[in-house]
């Protein structure tokens, strides 16, 4: 019995040993790729803040100006009424409708509005372009 436990013995040691090896071989190349990745994302955001210093002047104003005109198209709005701006309207009434075959009556009209209509992807797409423009300053690194 004890011949057997001095075989086996040193066959389990052996064996536990090569497993430990074999996991830190592992996670020694996980480091390494981890690292690789790294050092990766950071060229690439070295790159990218580069590219964002090269930028000519003239890609600001062009973003300054959009959002100028944006928020003047939001800002028509409210004054409209003020400066006697009418538009018109066509409103469409149903009329009587017998199973769907036919309808009696209704029609379409136009009606004088004072005020402009109000589009909601005007202020959709203002909401997004502040949020992106203040989104942008803030991840500048200066």
């Amino acid at each position: 019995m004890l011949g057997l436990l001095q075989h086996l013995i040193p066959i389990a040691l052996g064996f536990v040993a090569k497993l430990t090896a074999i996991k830190s071989a592992q996670a020694h190349e996980t480091q390494k790729m981890l690292m690789a990745q790294f050092a990766a994302k950071a060229e690439q955001i070295d790159k990218a803040r580069e590219q964002s210093m090269q930028e000519s002047p003239f890609a600001a104003w062009n973003r300054r100006i959009l959002i100028l005109v944006i928020l003047a198209l939001v800002a028509v709005y409210p004054l409209a009424g003020i400066l006697g701006v009418d538009t018109v309207v066509k409103t469409t009434s149903s009329g009587v409708n017998f199973l769907g075959l036919f309808s009696v009556g209704g029609g379409e009209t136009f009606t004088t509005l004072k005020g402009l209509y109000k589009f909601d992807e005007i202020f959709q797409w203002a909401t997004m372009i502040v949020e992106f423009y203040f989104g942008g300053q803030l991840a500048k690194p200066n």
